[in-house]
């Protein structure tokens, strides 16, 4: 008979306060269970306050590491809800994963032992319905209870407003926080006088009132204001002694909050005392709105994404200004000047208050000239070594690769279909198995073309090829953004217009 190197996985949600599951109590049904059997427990995996529809837990996935390196053949657990209460992975890994790494399953109060072979069993297929079907009911039942209770103006949230606290006798009441209360009253006020989000910002930050992030206790590195946190106070109605029902909903298969549509918002009046007045958000949200505008067009320049800050070490925005005249002439038509500025100084001052700007032709010439002047002083046989990497990219093997992968990708989403239309019974056992014998084989055949490539491609790339590329560096042909790229990491540039290139090679 088979020795086995068991591991037993042990998992407890924050939410599961059943005592039959707590962590002690599957250690001990599932220790037994080896005991009695003669399995010898090489290591255990616990994960204590994960939620079984999270696909990534630290416990879990070193257990998957070790299966993969051949340190266990044998998982034993309570029941299947501890492995996953996703339909979709209980599939996965009772019929993919687990039979093609050779491990055995066993579920003690379940009565499940995949035994020697596998077989795909419908009783676990079920099992992963109803576990899957547990965490949604209990996601739904505490989202009904949340909204009732903030229908009663009840606040239920984790976190309360700056500006706001919890009252200390009542937890689901919020009452005013005297303290920086007055904060947000000066945010709106001096936005209502013509003060932009930034200026705010910067008022606040020289004043050296704590932002809302270091108020409340967080470790913040800078303790500066910025325009989105202006922002988010200046839109929040919250302020005005409303609460807002359904502004976020929560993922249960992954804990994340989405932002629902402003339509589907409920509104209850009078929760709690307003630090502003309705007529003064109002005027607020006028302002705001006509203040909107589309996003800023995407604009290709020669130096894009090589433009860097030499004080802070930022990258630096390209931007630009509109002349109307020229030394005292008046320009028939406003042009557009173009230049690189650090924006660190508009977020963070204290950082870079140096606010470097250096105008893009100037710019683009020194960086030719350099980039020439490079060029033809180096060795050639060098330079070709140094860029290769670069110029693979490009290369029309490595186009063929990167599809090759795509493809990995795209079977892979294939068969996770095709696990799910099994859950559901839309196909039949026999279908299954030949539609996954058919996938596993193409994803064969792609993987083991993408490694002929590999191998093929190491060296490709000639060294005439490259001798020609660098030859037309040299006398300064087509130089391009792809092409600088190639032979720059980064421009720094500094106070009087001084420029530093650090190049590849």
């Amino acid at each position: 008979m088979k020795e086995y190197k068991a591991g037993i996985y042990l998992r407890l949600s924050k939410e599961d306060t059943n005592t039959n599951n707590s962590i002690e109590a599957q250690r001990n049904i599932t220790l037994n269970y080896a005991k009695k059997h003669n399995i010898s427990v090489i290591n255990e995996y616990v994960d204590n306050g994960y939620s079984g529809i999270l696909d990534s837990r630290p416990a879990l996935n070193k257990m998957i590491v070790d299966i993969l390196r051949k340190k266990i053949d044998m998982v034993i657990v309570k029941d299947l809800s501890r492995l996953t209460r996703d339909k979709n992975k209980t599939g996965y890994y009772t019929e993919v994963f687990f039979p093609d790494n050779d491990v055995r399953l066993i579920s003690v109060t379940e009565f499940i032992d995949s035994g020697e072979r596998y077989e795909i069993d419908d009783t676990i297929m079920l099992r992963g319905i109803m576990n899957q079907s547990y965490v949604a009911d209990i996601s739904k039942k505490i989202k009904s209870v949340k909204t009732d209770m903030k229908k009663q103006g009840k606040y239920v949230e984790k976190n309360v407003p700056y500006g706001y606290k919890k009252d200390a006798e009542d937890k689901y009441k919020v009452v005013i926080d005297e303290t920086v209360s007055d904060n947000v009253k000066l945010i709106y006020e001096m936005y209502l006088q013509g003060y932009s989000q930034g200026e705010i910002a910067k008022y606040l930050t020289k004043l050296k009132i704590d932002t809302p992030k270091k108020y409340k206790g967080q470790n913040v590195t800078i303790n500066e204001w910025r325009n989105d946190s202006i922002s988010r106070i200046l839109k929040d109605p919250f302020y005005t002694g409303k609460m807002i029902i359904n502004k976020l909903y929560t993922d249960y298969r992954t804990k994340k909050k989405h932002k629902t549509s402003k339509e589907e918002w409920i509104f209850k009046e009078n929760t709690h005392k307003a630090i502003i007045s309705q007529e003064q958000f109002d005027k607020v949200q006028e302002i705001l709105e006509e203040k909107f505008y589309k996003p800023k067009n995407k604009y290709e320049y020669l130096l894009k994404g090589l433009v860097y800050c030499g004080h802070c070490k930022a990258r630096m925005q390209y931007k630009y200004r509109t002349r109307t005249k020229i030394r005292n002439k008046v320009l028939d038509k406003p042009q557009k000047c173009w230049y690189f500025k650090c924006r660190t100084i508009y977020k963070f001052p204290s950082i870079c208050d140096k606010g470097h700007t250096i105008m893009e032709n100037t710019l683009n010439e020194i960086v030719l000239n350099a980039v020439k002047q490079k060029l033809n002083t180096i060795n050639i046989n060098i330079a070709t070594n140094k860029i290769a990497d670069e110029y693979r990219k490009n290369d029309i093997t490595y186009r063929e690769m990167k599809l090759l992968k795509n493809n990995e990708t795209k079977i892979d989403n294939e068969m996770k279909k095709l696990y799910s239309k099994r859950v559901d019974e839309k196909i039949s056992i026999e279908d299954f198995k030949s539609q996954y014998d058919e996938l596993k084989s193409e994803l064969k055949e792609t993987k083991k073309y993408l490694e002929q490539l590999q191998e093929k491609n190491k060296n490709k790339i000639s060294e005439e090829n490259l001798k020609r590329i660098v030859m037309d560096f040299k006398q300064g042909k087509e130089f391009t953004n792809e092409i600088l790229k190639q032979i720059i990491n980064r421009i720094e540039v500094y106070e009087d217009k001084k420029v530093e290139i650090e190049f590849n090679f």
